[in-house]
């Protein structure tokens, strides 16, 4: 982020839409040229750009920027952080390892951009140069602001969620949208479909020690992996006999009270 860090203090210009309602899906903070640029997380950079001069083009799509792709983890979770519009003469190269507040960069005004300021975007995994912009990938024109993930399942907004991450005392991440909010127990089943309440089920399982456990993509729909590791939780975990009712994937009312903790309210409905 741009000094200072963490973020949260500065002002943002452009959000999740631009003025007369075409997507964006990041955070444009309006900074003057040679703003000094920081790692929002530990890290390593995914791909980069440099040499572009400070020239803006605005409404120029494609127009060549320095920019820095910073891959993190959030959550238990791959993250890439996209930091775009920057000044030549990049801190860092591909494939360096960073610390959280290293200076990275200084902002600019390189680009597809109207004049300088420092463009800021996340979104779930480790991205590549040609899957920088994934994350405006299927934003529909009617699909509202989001506080977490996007419809998608790539973006994530606002970009903010990931930049001041801190571990809270347990298993989960104190910032992340899922670390705390509505459980609804009948979601908690095998085929249950974009739902929230499956997100934070898949973020909790993500945050538990589990023999042969897998990451789990916070994808909101119960798969098979979901299943896999609930069974997992319940047999390792809750101590539950193979084969039972209550090792078969989905979860109850009493394991649910033992899964989620004080973070969650739990509810019988959706």
């Amino acid at each position: 982020m741009a000094q200072p860090l963490p973020a949260g203090k500065l002002s943002v210009g452009t959000g999740w839409r631009y003025s007369k309602g075409g997507k964006h899906a990041a955070f444009d903070y309006p900074v003057e040229i040679g703003t000094s640029v920081f790692a929002v997380q530990d890290g390593v950079v995914l791909a980069c750009n440099d040499g572009v001069t400070n020239k803006s083009q605005p409404g120029v799509v494609g127009a060549k920027s320095n920019w820095i792709l910073l891959g993190i983890m959030h959550g238990g979770q791959k993250v890439s952080v996209l930091y775009q519009h920057l000044s030549p003469g990049l801190l860092v190269s591909k494939g360096q390892q960073v610390k959280a507040g290293q200076q990275i960069a200084k902002s600019g005004s390189s680009g597809n951009a109207t004049g300088p300021h420092l463009h800021v975007a996340a979104m779930w995994g480790h991205r590549t140069t040609s899957t920088r912009y994934d994350y405006l990938i299927n934003i529909g024109p009617k699909e509202k602001e989001p506080n977490g993930t996007a419809q998608n399942e790539i973006c994530i907004f606002p970009p903010s969620l990931v930049y001041t991450a801190k571990k809270a005392s347990g298993r989960v991440t104190s910032t992340s949208p899922f670390a705390a909010g509505d459980v609804f127990l009948d979601k908690l089943h095998f085929g249950s479909k974009d739902s929230d309440s499956v997100r934070r089920l898949q973020f909790v399982l993500n945050n538990v020690k589990l023999v042969q456990g897998r990451n789990l993509k916070v994808s909101g729909n119960y798969d098979i992996d979901t299943k896999n590791e609930a069974t997992k939780w319940q047999l390792q975990i809750d101590k539950c006999k193979p084969g039972t009712l209550s090792a078969d994937g989905n979860i109850g009312p009493k394991q649910a009270a033992k899964l989620f903790g004080k973070s969650y309210t739990l509810k019988a409905h959706s």
